[in-house]
């Protein structure tokens, strides 16, 4: 009988391979099925436009721009769909669980003075959670630069933890190359930056912590500490004399991908990529311009200014998503951490866990709003002592830990006993709460319990709502009516706004629906009351009112034969937009479109 827990034992790395394509089965079965976000549809707007002719540069509203670059191209090959915004990240996403192998021990770690790695079962634990953890799931299925973030910063993390544990300098520069990948992802890869620091100065002082624990007998626990802390010491100076000189060369090996994917193009900026590359600029002025000049537009934007909300509502509401999201990596990550207090042995799972705890500390003070996918960043660093505290589990070990005074405890065998309920129920719980969580969030239509999805996740089925846009180009197109939809003129949004413009603002109230249009490539007018649309010559066969300003718009409408249909576009009901079309002039497909609950 195929048993698949001894399969994955004997043939750790096949297990990972299997995982991997597990992975990518729950990320791209049905892609293209969800209504884009809010946050999809800007970003996949902006993309669109760079492929239509207009320049790109970094914007720290759509962050970076590595998820737009790597779009473009399938915009161009596969057309501007939904599955093909997400498809980027959908692939890194299922291609994580591959990163388990760089944490695997090897005969050479296991014998070097720092064997920091993963024993087969741990590897193939780590990959599980990597492959199926819920948060992961649902935004590596979403056209943001969260999960590119995280996948390569892991990837950064185990080239590195590679490099401490065979010595090997070419581990180093892959690891650069990950971290140069993961600085044009997203802005908070500077707290990635600041948590890694903070990770490895734990690394060095935790051996130096353990003698001073009250329950390690310890004849003189100061002189012990004292002689940890020195032998931490002497192994971080001789990991950095080995690895230092191949330092300036990962550096180089991480400028590539920050220059490339950082460097404006087209109309944007000056100089571009282009003309660098054409000869017509000079390559210092362009690594001047991805790098010093980002800084500078990333320094004066909304995300570097102060935060003034509530500490205490954003982490609550942060710890929530995290447990939703990611109980199964708390959970490990929480056993792995209290059996290394006990006795240590896996050199990677406090730092790690300290990283996780900063970051839940600090994420409610850096992000701006308390958002679902903070949490994968959250959850990050608890992956790799998560696979570690499961598989202590699943051996029995979580409970055969010698306990102090022991005396005033159950028995060894009740202890066991309750031990195994507490095994069972989380088990279950886990077991239980994944495939729940991935089917509400990742398979079915949105849901109003499904707290990953975000409030700006619209619940209706727009694909009816695009089919008439579509329809529409060759017709006059659109038109958005009312206060809402404002803008100066109907070309100002050809170019993402420069930092002296204000207008961005009323152009998100259009949001989804400008990328509906644009992806039509229908031309879009606007009309601000009913005396204003009465006075245009042709009305457009679709118009856009927010429902407060709907009426204004039917007492046009509604005598011209135009039907109106109302979507929800936020999850909570919060937004929504009431579409007037005129089916008479969108042919033979107008049918179809006719019914909408």
């Amino acid at each position: 009988m195929f048993r698949p827990a001894r399969w994955a034992r004997r043939r750790p790395v096949a297990a990972v391979l299997a995982l991997t394509a597990l992975a990518l089965l729950l990320r791209l079965v049905a892609l293209g099925a969800r209504t884009m976000h809010w946050d999809e549809a800007r970003v996949a707007y902006w993309t669109l436009r760079y492929v239509r002719g207009a320049g790109f540069a970094y914007r720290p509203v759509i962050h970076g721009p590595f998820v737009p670059i790597t779009v473009a191209p399938l915009f161009e090959l596969l057309g501007p769909t939904a599955f093909a915004a997400r498809l980027p990240v959908a692939v890194l996403g299922g291609l994580a669980p591959l990163a388990a192998l760089l944490f695997r021990r090897t005969a050479t770690s296991a014998s070097s003075a720092l064997d920091v790695g993963l024993d087969d079962a741990e590897t193939v634990a780590l990959a599980a959670l990597l492959a199926v953890t819920p948060s992961l799931v649902y935004y590596s299925r979403f056209m943001r630069s969260d999960v590119p973030l995280a996948v390569f910063a892991l990837f950064a993390l185990g080239f590195a933890v590679r490099a401490l544990a065979t010595g090997r300098r070419r581990h180093v520069l892959a690891s650069g190359l990950f971290v140069g990948l993961a600085i044009p992802t997203k802005e908070n890869v500077l707290l990635y930056a600041a948590c890694a620091l903070g990770t490895a100065a734990v690394a060095i002082c935790w051996p130096a912590v353990v003698p001073l624990l009250p329950w390690h007998d310890e004849s003189e626990p100061k002189t012990a500490a004292t002689a940890a802390l020195r032998s931490a010491i002497g192994r971080a100076r001789a990991a950095l004399a080995r690895h230092l000189p191949a330092a300036p060369l990962a550096l180089l090996v991480a400028l590539v991908p920050v220059v490339f994917f950082l460097a404006p193009r087209g109309p944007a900026g000056d100089p571009t990529l282009s003309a660098a590359l054409a000869g017509e600029a000079g390559w210092l002025a362009l690594i001047e311009r991805a790098t010093v000049g980002t800084w500078e537009t990333f320094a004066s934007s909304f995300w570097a200014s102060s935060r003034g909300h509530s500490y205490p509502i954003y982490a609550g509401k942060l710890l929530g998503y995290l447990l939703v999201g990611a109980l199964p990596v708390v959970v490990g990550a929480g056993v792995a951490f209290v059996r290394e207090l006990r006795s240590p042995s896996r050199p990677l799972v406090v730092p790690l866990f300290a990283w996780g705890v900063a970051a839940m500390l600090g994420y409610p003070l850096a992000t701006d709003i308390p958002a679902p996918w903070i949490s994968l960043h959250i959850a990050f660093p608890l992956f790799v002592p998560a696979a570690v505290g499961w598989i202590a589990i699943v051996r029995e070990r979580a409970w055969a830990v010698d306990l102090p005074d022991a005396d005033t405890l159950p028995d060894a065998g009740t202890r066991r006993r309750y031990a195994r309920y507490a095994l069972a129920a989380l088990v279950v719980l886990s077991a239980v709460q994944v495939p729940l969580v991935v089917a509400a969030s990742s398979i079915t239509p949105p849901l109003y319990v499904n707290v990953l999805a975000q409030s700006a996740q619209p619940p209706d089925d727009l694909s009816s709502m695009g089919a008439a846009v579509d329809d529409s180009a060759d017709d006059g197109g659109v038109l958005f009516y009312g206060e809402a939809y404002y803008l100066p003129n109907e070309t100002i949004d050809d170019d993402p706004p420069t930092a002296g413009e204000q207008w961005l603002g009323w152009w998100l109230n259009r949001l989804p629906m400008a990328w509906y249009v644009e992806r039509a490539g229908a031309e879009s007018s606007y009309a601000r009351d009913p005396a204003a649309l009465r006075e245009r010559e042709s009305i457009p066969p679709v118009v856009f009112a927010a429902p407060p300003e709907a009426d204004g718009a039917a007492s046009v409408l509604d005598q011209r034969g135009y039907e109106r249909t109302r979507y929800e576009l936020g999850l909570y009901h919060e937004q929504a937009v009431v579409v007037f079309v005129d089916e008479s002039r969108l042919g033979d497909g107008a049918a179809d479109r006719s019914v909408h609950s």
